[in-house]
């Protein structure tokens, strides 16, 4: 059966696009790719194979006020060429809701997240407190916005949600599709992160996108309050970076000046690989991430977490057992570092690797193909 499957911009190596390779890579459906931004160089190798069309116009991918709100006017009045596809799944995390109202074929969608600057509160606030002219848009453009969105959501036959956190955001936004909201956990290739036998060294790893959400700050707080200790660590910060990054980049380089941190921007497979198998802990300091394939692919290569205890890692780690969750408090984070370098983290890391094996990719498309299928019968 052919599928179409939207998603708005299609340039990163992140999550949501190593889903679109693990989909079409073990689906028994035939899926067409449609986006308003496409960069085939930037984002996984993979999708160069897949059929892919971008349309026009195209949209900006930086999220500020304004060409947010262009880009939900373009996506909004879009008809998508669906060439023959019988059902669609909109790969939602705000913008995307947009398209499914004028969707001539049944409708279905994932949800990664709820647009997160309107209902996510951790990065609401973040965003509100830096400017007061970012606040006032928000409020000028939001309420518009949200009730687009709630319009929008009816024409969803079927929610699948990528974390119970997911699906907590979606009730709190009030937003109801017409068919159920059940939750469906990405999963991780253990053949691309293995454990492997590489010797541990003492540094500590923070990796995935390198954007503002993703608060690198505390990260870098606690090798200063691990200096403060007289501890002195390495740390690796590796991820993708995209053109409206790189002031944050430029910011962190900057906070940086006097610790040991090496910054690795845009990593291979490979490298990042060789990164998780042998960094002492990864960090996951994201302020309330939605759900975070990174702590499972470090748990896959045998790395303990220490991560906020907020959002989707309360889902996949396991205090104790495979890593730690903590609150965003560098002190705190520096003490269970601390604790941890006089541990014998091995126990820990078999409980890592056997806790990533139950997040595999075959059950994660298996489902997605049954939903698509099932909502285009009905």
């Amino acid at each position: 059966m052919k599928v179409a499957l939207y998603h708005p911009w299609i340039y990163l190596t992140s999550g949501i696009e190593r889903s679109f390779v693990e989909l079409l890579a073990r689906s028994r459906h035939d899926w067409l790719l449609l986006t308003h931004h496409h960069e085939p160089g930037a984002t996984y190798p993979e999708l160069k194979q897949a059929q892919v069309v971008e349309l026009s116009p195209t949209v900006s991918v930086r999220r500020s006020l304004v060409p947010l709100a262009q880009a939900a006017w373009r996506i909004g009045r879009s008809r998508l060429p669906l060439d023959g596809a019988r059902s669609l799944l909109v790969s939602s995390e705000g913008l995307g809701d947009l398209v499914a109202p004028r969707s001539p074929v049944p409708v279905a969608a994932y949800c990664h997240t709820p647009l997160k600057i309107l209902h996510d509160p951790a990065t609401r606030a973040a965003l509100v407190g830096s400017s007061s002219l970012k606040r006032a848009g928000l409020g000028v453009l939001g309420s518009g916005f949200e009730a687009l969105d709630r319009r929008a959501w009816r024409s969803y036959r079927h929610v699948l949600a990528n974390s119970e956190e997911t699906r907590r955001r979606i009730a709190a936004a009030g937003l109801v599709p017409s068919g159920p909201v059940e939750v469906l956990h990405p999963g991780v290739d253990l053949t691309r992160f293995p454990p492997g036998g590489a010797v541990r060294q003492d540094f500590l790893l923070v990796a995935g996108r390198i954007m503002w959400q993703k608060d690198v700050e505390l990260a870098l707080e606690t090798l200063e309050a691990l200096q403060r200790k007289g501890i002195r660590l390495r740390l690796v910060v590796a991820g993708a970076v995209d053109e409206k990054s790189r002031p944050y980049l430029a910011h962190l380089r900057q906070a940086a000046v006097g610790l040991d941190v090496t910054f690795e921007a845009d990593p291979s497979d490979a490298r990042l690989s060789e990164l998780y198998r042998t960094c002492r802990l990864l960090l996951f300091t994201a302020r309330n991430e939605d759900f975070g394939i990174v702590p499972l692919e470090a748990m896959a290569s045998g790395a303990p977490v220490l991560a906020v205890d907020s959002g989707g890692p309360r889902e996949t780690v396991e205090h104790g057992v495979t890593g730690w969750l903590e609150p965003r408090d560098p002190e705190r984070f520096a003490a269970r570092v601390a604790e941890a370098l006089h541990q014998d983290l091995t126990p820990m890391r078999a409980a890592a690797v056997a806790r990533a094996g139950a997040f595999g990719w075959d059950a994660f498309v298996h489902r997605v193909d049954d939903v698509v299928e099932e909502v285009a019968g009905g």
